[in-house]
């Protein structure tokens, strides 16, 4: 069971990046919020902690709407997802 959680997180971790990126290129702030908190979860549940407290941090920019911060956090969680989905890609292949 547990393999199978790590492979989902792996499998949706692009997607749940790519809906955070489009919400902070258009510029929404509720958007920016909600792909945040769906994705800290995820990063939560399968100990991703790295990920999950740079997530923690866009989503209460955008909960005060002050998304000045975000674009230097995207590309941090950009950088620790690719490194979160390699070692849980190695791990579950062991």
């Amino acid at each position: 069971m547990v393999g199978t959680l790590l492979m989902t997180f792996a499998q949706d971790c692009p997607g749940r990046f790519a809906a955070l990126e489009q919400a902070v290129q258009e510029g929404n702030a509720k958007a920016v919020e909600s792909a945040a908190h769906a994705f800290k979860s995820g990063a939560g549940t399968v100990r991703a902690t790295v990920l999950a407290a740079a997530l923690a941090k866009i989503e209460a920019a955008a909960r005060t709407a002050n998304l000045d911060s975000v674009p230097d956090l995207l590309e941090q969680i950009r950088d620790e997802c690719l490194a979160v989905v390699r070692e849980l890609e190695t791990n579950i292949q062991q």
